[in-house]
């Protein structure tokens, strides 16, 4: 039935999809191709139904969904994710805290001289798969995830003759972010890893953002998830992490302690690309910071890569040349799998895809303007 579909592993078909330059031409190669790399090279494999879908909605004209796919019961609610991963905790522990640092059992060490506080974390909303309702929502007190970011700042060359610059100017971005409490960690050029704002309260690097994980719809990331930046650029389409070795090393145990200590899984460790969305324009990818390229196997993680796009699929949020260029290759299954969700749900509950989009759009607003509401209303009390 597919025959019409070339065999290609993933490496071979990404391959041939960096010579493409257009970006938007790179993702429908992919598209046109993804089933068969799926099939071929999938280090997580996702049910054989899916790349079935994929196939037959980005290919099949008329394409039907399968009799045997159970339709959910009202609009919003999304089927439940597959697991097939089981997530395994190492001990680690506090050897050592003193005024200034705390040492870890793993062999992390977070500097403390920059620590400030902010916002406490109250108990925070999420939503649940099977039923997406800003009113009745499930509440949540734990970091529930990690989001990972780049701090975008000017790079000195990273050699011996520049470690005067190099403190200098790691310093600065230490003070900056610092300031606008914009993560709980970051990472600097030599490795040193530094908390900036406590655990216990709200850092500023996500905003509504959204992800889910198996049980439940996150889009308050900045209360939800924990923000670890590296200072470091994003390399636009380059495979290579952005990152160096002494960042990458000091990323796996500070993310290890953090997974350890939460209970994180690793489906909600993910990166601020993937999770960031501009809502005036209803585009994922806002900001793109690791968009292709984070050394997920590196730090210890799975690929969430590979992971459809809650953005898409749960609220209807599209996608435009500027994102799919900035991703290099790396984000294209998370898209494309997204998009065969968003197509999938439609047909299930017998809505034209153009109808079932602002559906779903609608619940994202409705749980943006509570949210709001709410935060409104406790600056309200603590300022009497």
């Amino acid at each position: 039935m597919y025959s019409c579909v070339p065999l290609l592993s993933r490496d071979r078909l990404e391959r041939k999809a960096k010579r493409i330059q257009d970006p938007i031409e790179r993702l429908r190669y992919l598209q046109r191709h993804a089933g068969s790399a799926l099939r071929a090279g999938r280090s997580r494999k996702f049910p054989i139904l899916t790349a079935i879908l994929l196939l037959g909605g980005l290919l099949i004209p008329g394409f039907k969904a399968s009799s045997t796919r159970n339709a959910p019961s009202q609009i919003g609610e999304i089927p439940p994710a597959p697991s097939d991963s089981v997530d395994i905790f190492t001990n680690v522990w506090l050897v050592e805290k003193t005024a200034s640092y705390e040492v870890y059992s793993n062999g992390l060490r977070i500097e403390d001289e920059y620590a400030v506080s902010n916002q406490k974390r109250t108990p925070y909303p999420v939503y649940p798969r099977g039923a997406i309702d800003a009113t009745h929502p499930e509440w949540r007190t734990d970091p529930a995830g990690i989001v990972y970011h780049t701090t975008e700042s000017d790079l000195v060359d990273f050699d011996s003759d520049q470690n005067a610059r190099l403190q200098r100017v790691g310093q600065n971005v230490l003070t900056y972010v610092q300031k606008n409490r914009s993560y709980h960690f970051l990472i600097d050029r030599f490795g040193r890893v530094y908390r900036l704002v406590a655990e216990s309260d709200v850092a500023n690097h996500a905003g509504f953002s959204i992800w889910a994980d198996r049980n439940v719809v996150y889009v308050n990331l900045n209360s939800s998830f924990l923000g670890i930046a590296f200072e470091t650029q994003t390399l636009r389409q380059d495979d290579q992490p952005s990152a160096n070795p002494a960042q990458i090393h000091a990323a796996r145990v500070l993310t290890e302690m953090l997974r350890a200590k939460y209970k994180i899984p690793e489906a909600n460790c993910v990166t601020h690309a993937q999770v960031s969305v501009n809502p005036d324009r209803w585009l994922v990818g806002y900001h793109t910071d690791w968009a292709g390229n984070f050394p997920f196997a590196d730090v210890g993680l799975r690929d969430n890569y590979a992971t459809p796009s809650p953005s898409i699929y749960a609220f209807g949020f599209d996608y435009d040349p500027v994102f799919v260029h900035a991703t290099g290759v790396r984000i294209w299954e998370g898209l494309v799998l997204a998009e065969d969700q968003l197509r999938g749900d439609a047909i299930a509950h017998g809505v034209a895809l153009s109808r079932y989009r602002p559906i779903l759009r609608e619940k994202y607003q409705q749980i943006i303007a509570t949210l709001k509401a709410a935060s409104d209303a406790e600056e309200h009390n603590h300022g009497n």
